[in-house]
C-alpha cells in the first residue's frame, strides 16, 4: 500500500500527456480562427463590421450552446473517446473548408466549414475532462487537480502561440495558409489520438468500454453531418438562430425554477445564488467577446503597431490576454492560498464583484486612451497592454470559477443539466457581445483615425461605467448571497436522490 501511494503521487498516466498534446493543438486551431474570423469577414469579404461581428457571435454561440448535447451523447451513447476523435476530425475538415473559401473569397465553403467546426466542437470539447478524470484513481486522486491546472495552462499556451503566429501569416502571406494551418493542427490531433489508442484504452466514459459497432457509428456520423447542414443554415439565417437560442434559454430557466421548488430551503437559496452569478457571468462574457471584435478593431485602427521598437501585426495584440493569464495565474493561486490559510479569502460572490470592478477598470483604461493620442489619432501599445492586463485578472476571478458555481451551488442530481445551462450562458453572451460590439463600428469613407478613436473611447467608457454599476449592485448583494450560501437545513432532505458525478464541460 505505501508503494502504491508513492507511485500515485509522483506519476501521471499516459492519457494526461496525450490530452495535453491534444489541448495545445485544439487551442492553436480554435483561437487561430477565433482571432482572424471577424477580420476576414470585414477586411477580406468586405462585410460591414456589424455584420462581421454578428456572424462571429452566431458561430461562437452555436458551438457553446450545443456542448451539452455533445456531452450527453458522449456519456450515454457513443463514449467520450470516440466523440473526441470524430469531433476533432470534423473540426479539421471545417478549418480546411474555411481555408478553401479564402482562395476565391466564396461564402458557401466558409459557412459549411464553420458548420463543421461548430458540430465538431460540440461533439469533442466536453470530452477531454471526462477522459482525463477517468485515467486517475477516483475523484480523490491528489494528482487530478494538478492535471486540470496543467490542461488549463496548456490551453492558454496554445492560444498565446497561435495569436502570435497566425495573424502575421494571414496578413503577409495569405489567409488561406493561416486557416489551413488551423486545419493541420486538428489533423495532427486526429492522427495522435488514433496512434495513441493503446495507452488510452482504459480511459473514457462507460460506452467506450463496449464495442460501438458499424451501425451505431454510422448513425452518429449521419446525424452529425445532418447537424452540420442545420448549423450551416442557421449561420446564414442569424435571426432564426438567435430566436432558437433565446427560446432555449427561457426553457432552461423555467426548468431550473421548477426543479428549485422541489429542493430543500437551503438548496433553493444556493441555487438562487448560482443563478444570480450565472447572470453576472453572462455580462462578463459579453465583455469577453469584445476582445476579438471591438478591442481588436480598436487595435487595428488606432493603436501603433510597435512593441519595444518592433513592428507587429495589430491583430497579434489579442495574444496579450493569454499572455497575462499565463503570468498572473500562479500569482493569484498563491494569493488565494495565503488568504485561505488565514480564513480571509473572498467568497465566490465577492470574487465575482471584484472581478467585475476590475473589468470596469480595463474598459475605462481603454476609453481614456483617446486623451493620449498623437496628431494622427494613434495611441501607444500601452493602451492595449493595460486593458488586457486588467481584463485577465477579471477573467481569472470570474470565468475560471464558472464551473465551481455549478459544482458547488446546484444539487448533484441536476448538475449535468446546469452545466448545459452554463454553456447556454456562453452562447447568449456571444450573441449579445456581438450585438453590443456593433455599436463600436467606425466604418465609412470619411471616417478618420481621430473620428474612430473618439468613437472607441466613448464606447469603452460607457462599457466601463455600466460594468462598474453592475459590480456595485453585486457588491451590495454579497452579504446576503453569502448568507444564502451558508444556510443549512435543520433536517436532512428526505427526497434526495442524488447520484453520480457532475458532467465536466
Amino acid at each position: 500500500m505505501p508503494t502504491s501511494i508513492k507511485t500515485t503521487s509522483q506519476k501521471h498516466p499516459a492519457t494526461f500527456y496525450i490530452l495535453l498534446f491534444w489541448q495545445f493543438w485544439w487551442a492553436f486551431s480554435f483561437y487561430g480562427l477565433w482571432s482572424l474570423l471577424p477580420v476576414y469577414l470585414n477586411k477580406y469579404l468586405q462585410l460591414s463590421e456589424a455584420t462581421s461581428f454578428a456572424i462571429f457571435g452566431g458561430y461562437t454561440a452555436l458551438g457553446a450552446g450545443l456542448l451539452f448535447i455533445g456531452g450527453w451523447i458522449a456519456d450515454n451513447y457513443l463514449g467520450a473517446k470516440r466523440n473526441l476523435v470524430i469531433g476533432t476530425a470534423f473540426q479539421s475538415i471545417g478549418y480546411f473548408l474555411v481555408a478553401f473559401s479564402a482562395v476565391n473569397k466564396t461564402t458557401l465553403p466558409l459557412f459549411l466549414g464553420l458548420g463543421f467546426v461548430v458540430i465538431g466542437r460540440a461533439t469533442a470539447s466536453t470530452c477531454p475532462p471526462v477522459v482525463l478524470a477517468s485515467a486517475y484513481d477516483g475523484k480523490d486522486d491528489p494528482r487530478l487537480d494538478g492535471a486540470f491546472t496543467y490542461l488549463y495552462m496548456v490551453n492558454n499556451v496554445g492560444s498565446f502561440t497561435t495569436m502570435l503566429v497566425i495573424p502575421p501569416i494571414a496578413s503577409s502571406i495569405s489567409m488561406t495558409l493561416a486557416f489551413a494551418l488551423c486545419g493541420a493542427g486538428m489533423a495532427i490531433n486526429v492522427i495522435g489520438l488514433i496512434l495513441m489508442r493503446g495507452p488510452m484504452r482504459k480511459a473514457g466514459s462507460a460506452p467506450d468500454l463496449k464495442p460501438a459497432g458499424a451501425r451505431k457509428l454510422g448513425t452518429f456520423t449521419g446525424g452529425a453531418l445532418l447537424a452540420v447542414g442545420v448549423a450551416t443554415y442557421l449561420l446564414t439565417n442569424l435571426p432564426l438562430a438567435q430566436t432558437l437560442m433565446a427560446v432555449s434559454a427561457i426553457a432552461i430557466c423555467v426548468l431550473i425554477v421548477r426543479h428549485m421548488r422541489q429542493e430543500s430551503p437551503a438548496d433553493r437559496k444556493r441555487m438562487i445564488v448560482g443563478m444570480i452569478l450565472m447572470l453576472q457571468a453572462l455580462v462578463f462574457f459579453v465583455l469577453y467577446n469584445q476582445m476579438p471584435t471591438s478591442l481588436n478593431f480598436f487595435a487595428i485602427n488606432n493603436v501603433q503597431p510597435y512593441v519595444f521598437g518592433f513592428e507587429i501585426d495589430p491583430v497579434q495584440y489579442q495574444s496579450l490576454n493569454p499572455f497575462w493569464i499565463i503570468l498572473i495565474s500562479p500569482l493569484l493561486a498563491k494569493i488565494y492560498s495565503y488568504l485561505g490559510e488565514r480564513n480571509k479569502d473572498l467568497s465566490m460572490p465577492g470574487k465575482y464583484a471584484l472581478g467585475m470592478f476590475i473589468c470596469a477598470i480595463a474598459f475605462g483604461s481603454a476609453g481614456i486612451s483617446k486623451y493620449f493620442a498623437d496628431e494622427n489619432g494613434m495611441v501607444s501599445a500601452f493602451w492595449i497592454f493595460t486593458p488586457n492586463f486588467f481584463f485577465a485578472i477579471g477573467e481569472l476571478l470570474i470565468s475560471a470559477l464558472g464551473m465551481s458555481v455549478v459544482a458547488k451551488l446546484f444539487p448533484v442530481h441536476m448538475r449535468a443539466f446546469t452545466f448545459g445551462a452554463w454553456n447556454m450562458t456562453l452562447a447568449l453572451a456571444s450573441i449579445a457581445g456581438a450585438w453590443v460590439a456593433g455599436f463600436s463600428s467606425s466604418e465609412g469613407s470619411n471616417i478618420t483615425p481621430m473620428d474612430s478613436l473618439q468613437l472607441y473611447g466613448d464606447y469603452f467608457i460607457i462599457l466601463g461605467v455600466v460594468t462598474a454599476v453592475i459590480a456595485l449592485l453585486i457588491a451590495f448583494m454579497v452579504p446576503k448571497l453569502n448568507r444564502f450560501m451558508e444556510h443549512r437545513d435543520e433536517e436532512p432532505r428526505k427526497n434526495d436522490n442524488s447520484h453520480g458525478e457532475p458532467v465536466p464541460a
